[in-house]
């Protein structure tokens, strides 16, 4: 019973030890398949990062890399893995002489680039920072050389492509000559300046319509600043004259009026005094003509009351006459005040008339783009604090370019005239419509609730889609794009305005007379 005891306590013990065994065997089957995976990893981006480098080396981590794709024994991969080793070890040694080799060529070369004769003043400074960046990365050290070779190709294309640079040139001057051209004229009409200098304008407006070479060009443009100098210098000496003869003019009536109101005290107390003799006499003559004397008797008193009647007549007539004066004096002060109101009305009306051309498009009336933006902070501070739906559309002339270029930039003038017509009579009264840029437009639309916008927008695009336009005895159909959004949750007006443009360039790039909302 002892043996058999005995024997099955020592079974347990190699039961225990053998289930031991199997799970040390078991953690080390697995360390090793991790072994084995972290190796193929590693050799895997070993192949990748030295590929190129050495063809022997790429030989033996791509067979090595294969290998451990199959079941095997690492210990039998260990010989090849020192050989690659060594060859790695070889090969970074190539590397670091080969680096500093060519950083030694980077500097000799930047030192050859920098002795060129006019090399601009910004390509000097890059090759500097090019020279002073030293690496002992070979990675650094190739983008130093690309960054270089950038400077060489530069450099080379300022030396020695002259005359295609001088034909590009010719052709970027005359499209940035007919561009300043067009800014002159719209300037020009953008300018309400009355009287000589206006005339000058339009004159030179005309001029623009005629060939110009540069010389030319430039001399004008010196004409419209002067010009416009002396014109704005003009209206200031002007305003500041009308101020001082309005106050000249007030000063005087005021004056004039101080001498009548002292005129008429005096007149009323002289009026006053003769009244009072008047009065007088009278009263002499009642007491007299009461007495049941001799009127003979009374003869002299009465001559002498007859006399002093005859004065106060003369006098009163007198004052009559200094009456009539005063009464003229008043006329001619109220004439000039009214004068005065008048002229003062007039240049109120004139001044109001250049502040609304200050705020208005000169070719299509709209509003332009100072105007709007304006409107649209006051319109986004209304909307943060009433909180009504704000939709803001953008209006862009599909092709307008294609117009200008074949017919023209009266041609041009003309349709945005139409077109902006057109679009107005769409909207209602409480729509904002603007001049945004050369072809495009910018509407507000307050509180307008989705059907009503998409309706007044849809309309918008048939309207000008259905428009018959005709240039040079050709007919011509002329659409729009419009890109609009919403105000939403903390959007202020910068952001409303770039995602229309957004929404724009969405609406064109899907085609022609498109309508695309986004948010």
């Amino acid at each position: 019973m002892t043996d058999i005891n005995s024997v099955v306590s020592e079974v347990s013990n190699l039961k225990q030890r053998l289930d031991q065994a199997q799970l040390s065997y078991r953690d080390a089957s697995l360390k090793s398949r991790r072994e084995i995976v972290i190796l193929k990893r590693l050799i895997t981006r070993l192949v990748i990062a030295c590929r190129g480098i050495n063809s022997e080396l790429d030989e033996r981590l791509e067979s090595i890399r294969h290998e451990l794709e199959q079941p095997t024994d690492i210990s039998k991969l260990i010989p090849r893995l020192a050989v690659i080793e060594r060859l790695v070890n070889q090969q970074a040694d190539i590397v670091h002489k080969q680096n500093l080799r060519l950083n030694q060529k980077i500097h000799q070369a930047g030192e050859t680039l920098s002795r060129h004769r006019d090399l601009p003043v910004q390509l000097r400074r890059d090759l500097r920072a090019v020279l002073n960046h030293d690496s002992g990365a070979l990675l650094d050290n190739h983008r130093r050389i690309l960054r270089l070779l950038e400077l060489y190709e530069r450099t080379i294309k300022l030396g020695s492509a002259t005359k295609a640079t001088h034909a590009a040139d010719v052709v970027e001057k005359s499209t940035y000559h007919l561009e300043l051209v067009a800014e002159l004229q719209h300037l020009i009409t953008e300018i309400d300046f009355n009287g000589e200098h206006g005339n000058q304008l339009i004159e030179i407006k005309s001029q623009l319509n005629n060939e110009l070479d540069t010389q030319q060009l430039t001399k004008i443009q010196f004409q419209v600043l002067r010009l416009i100098l002396d014109a704005t210098l003009y209206e200031r000496q002007a305003s500041q004259s009308f101020l001082n003869n309005i106050n000249s003019d007030l000063a005087e009536l005021h004056k004039d009026s101080h001498q009548t109101a002292d005129k008429s005290y005096t007149l009323h107390q002289h009026r006053s005094e003769l009244d009072n003799e008047l009065s007088h006499v009278t009263q002499q003559l009642k007491v007299s003509l009461s007495d049941n004397t001799n009127l003979e008797d009374k003869r002299p008193t009465l001559h002498a009351a007859a006399n002093e009647i005859d004065s106060i007549v003369e006098r009163n007539i007198a004052l009559q006459e200094r009456e009539r004066a005063l009464i003229e004096q008043q006329q001619h002060n109220e004439k000039q005040i009214q004068q005065l109101i008048q002229q003062t009305h007039s240049y109120r009306q004139r001044l109001h008339d250049q502040e609304q051309s200050m705020l208005r498009d000169s070719l299509t009336l709209a509003y332009n783009r100072n105007a709007f933006m304006d409107r649209i902070q006051h319109e986004y501070h209304n909307w943060k604090r009433y909180e009504y739906a704000l939709p803001v559309a953008l209006i862009d002339v599909d092709s307008f370019g294609e117009i200008n270029s074949k017919f023209g930039h009266l041609a041009g003038d003309k349709a945005l005239k139409i077109i902006a017509k057109n679009i107005q009579q769409c909207l209602s009264d409480t729509d904002y419509l603007a001049r945004f840029s050369s072809d495009e437009f910018m509407l507000i639309m307050p509180d307008c609730d989705e059907q009503t916008r998409n309706k007044k927008l849809t309309n918008i695009r048939e309207a000008i889609s259905q428009l018959p336009f005709r240039f040079k005895d050709q007919n011509l159909s002329i659409s729009v794009s419009i890109g609009a959004t919403l105000f939403e949750g903390n959007d202020d007006h910068h952001v409303v305005i770039e995602r229309t443009v957004k929404a724009l360039a969405s609406a064109k790039s899907a085609g022609t007379n498109r309508l695309i909302w986004i948010s």
